[in-house]
């Protein structure tokens, strides 16, 4: 997608957290988190037009999986359109819906999501919404990783999953903070 179409979809969705993509230290800076080395399912919300999605997709082994959660149409289309890899589906709804595209035995069971969605242009029960689907799917010890342009995050994250660590990537436009949040809560077996 060129420059000029991700900012004419930025004008167009309100949802759209920034101007331009990601830069590619402001990338590298959130996927230090993720263990590249083992085979994982990745949910990543707001994908946009895949800056941190081809990344990553360089990076996972053959038996990983990445599932992306584009709300924005324009970018779902081109996410389909471009991406042909076997391991990525790509599904056009919000994060908040997340456990509607997984398998059912995928739930619980997610290694990391990682979210570009701006949760500060969410309303207090959305965030809450998306938070909790989020802990639902992650496994024990599974990480969430957001990027935010602010700390607002930090209260919701602390109230849903109660811890949370942040840095903070000055070399971007605009300057992130990017959130690292583990699931402590520990799998439920049978039932």
């Amino acid at each position: 997608m060129s420059k000029i179409d991700f900012f004419k979809t930025f004008i167009k969705d309100k949802d759209v957290a920034s101007v331009i993509p990601t830069s590619l230290h402001c990338v590298k800076k959130v996927c230090e988190n993720i263990d590249f080395t083992k085979d994982f399912t990745l949910v990543e919300y707001g994908p946009g037009d895949g800056v941190f999605t081809n990344y990553i997709l360089g990076k996972m082994s053959a038996g990983s999986r990445l599932i992306l959660i584009e709300a924005n149409e324009d970018f779902a289309a081109h996410l389909k359109e471009t991406i042909t890899d076997p391991r990525v589906t790509v599904h056009n709804r919000l994060a908040g819906e997340v456990e509607s595209v997984l398998n059912p035995e995928d739930v619980g069971n997610v290694d990391y999501v990682l979210s570009g969605i701006p949760f500060s242009f969410l309303k207090k029960d959305r965030k809450r919404e998306v938070l909790q689907a989020t802990k639902k799917i992650l496994k024990g010890g599974g990480l969430f990783l957001a990027y935010q342009t602010s700390g607002h995050l930090k209260k919701p994250v602390m109230e849903v999953f109660g811890n949370y660590d942040t840095d903070f990537v000055a070399l971007n436009i605009p300057p992130y903070f990017v959130y690292k949040v583990i699931n402590n809560e520990v799998a439920k077996t049978g039932s």
